[in-house]
């Protein structure tokens, strides 16, 4: 096996396929990286079984062949080297890497005993816009739930049907939905599908998202859903279980709404919230009808009130709020101003824009 490319491209595709292999592993081939080439074509795999990233880089030339290697070490060398071209080479047992006047040669592994991946490409392929893809992660991945003994909610639940595709999330105390069309010129789901993706795999899918336009094919089997960006596949096991009947928790809209400036409301909450304990958590929101106030008192440090400018349609109320909880939905959302609807101190409040739907459970201040 022998290949040539540029630097900054071998270390754009392994910063790709890096996620699986920076979990501490017992099996070293689950740390390592596949280099496979075929004719033109180089090819890196990575896995830890329940996430697996192949990248594809078209070369000029190559011999054919395959070699496991470290990631850790063969990542951090190629880093490490000129921003010249590097020549790869399997002789024997070993790795010859040069570039320029430096040469590394560093021990390999059996790729005979790296696991096998399915790429089973082209099966049930549905069209997603990245863009509107990653946004939809980013609006739902920071409420998923952390806790072990309930796993359903260590993922964002994904439902696929007809020509709409929905995301929720949920750890118990807020629940976040949003939903979208899938895009035009496809045919439609005839059949719901649904899936957990885990948060884990969720995260490496959002770095493989970033700043990545055109669309992305979503295929789904049983125990294996796929992600492909033509030049890049992406493959996870989803979570097995039933994920919460969320559509009973989301009550219809109300008449108490408040429309606030997103900014001025997210910089007030952090203000208040630096005064928060493990203890103290809550922060008092007191509604009026032409501006709203967040305080915030906590015995051992101290206390602090700030007014805000705002429009509020329902009676005088004061409602205690977890900041983080309303914090998070603030700095991910883009609009300027947001409405949400109050039922009470003791009931959920609820943020809503065209659909999307951010509901968190009031707490004691």
């Amino acid at each position: 096996m022998k290949f040539i490319i540029n630097k900054d491209i071998l270390v754009e595709n392994l910063q790709k396929v890096l996620g699986p292999t920076t979990t501490k592993q017992n099996f070293p081939m689950l740390s390592s990286v596949l280099l496979t080439t075929t004719q033109n074509t180089l090819k890196l795999t990575t896995t830890d079984l329940d996430i697996s990233i192949i990248s594809l880089q078209e070369l000029e030339k190559t011999e054919v062949g395959e070699v496991a290697i470290p990631m850790k070490k063969f990542f951090s060398i190629i880093r490490e080297l000129p921003p010249e071209k590097i020549t790869v080479e399997k002789i024997k047992n070993h790795l010859l890497i040069r570039c320029e006047k430096v040469e590394f040669k560093v021990n390999t592994l059996n790729s005979e005993e790296f696991p096998q991946i399915q790429e089973k490409r082209g099966v049930s392929l549905i069209k997603i816009d990245s863009q509107e893809l990653g946004e939809m992660i980013r609006l739902t991945s920071f409420c998923v739930g952390h806790e072990e003994s309930n796993y359903v909610l260590g993922g964002i639940l994904f439902e696929i049907e007809k020509n709409t595709i929905k995301l929720v999330s949920t750890d118990g105390k807020r629940l976040s939905f949003i939903q979208k069309k899938l895009p035009p010129k496809q045919p439609e789901v005839t059949s719901k599908i649904s899936f957990i993706l885990p948060i884990k795999a969720v995260n490496e899918l959002q770095k493989l998202i970033k700043d990545k336009a055109g669309e992305v094919y979503l295929s789904v089997e049983e125990n294996r859903v796929g992600f492909d960006f033509k030049e890049t596949h992406f493959v996870a096991r989803p979570i097995e279980g039933e994920f919460p009947d969320y559509a009973q928790y989301i009550p219809k809209e109300g008449k108490d709404k408040l429309v606030v400036d997103r900014k001025k409301l997210l910089f007030a909450l952090r203000r208040a919230s630096l005064l928060s304990t493990t203890d103290y958590q809550g922060v008092k929101v007191e509604l009026k009808k032409d501006h709203l106030s967040v305080y915030k008192n906590t015995p051992q440090l101290g206390e602090v009130k700030e007014k805000i400018d705002g429009r509020y349609t329902g009676s005088h109320l004061e409602v205690g709020f977890n900041p983080t909880y309303l914090i998070d939905v603030l700095k991910n959302l883009g609009d300027e101003e947001v409405c949400i609807d109050f039922f009470g101190a003791d009931k959920p409040a609820v943020l809503r824009k065209e659909g999307y739907i951010y509901l968190l459970l009031p707490m004691k201040s």
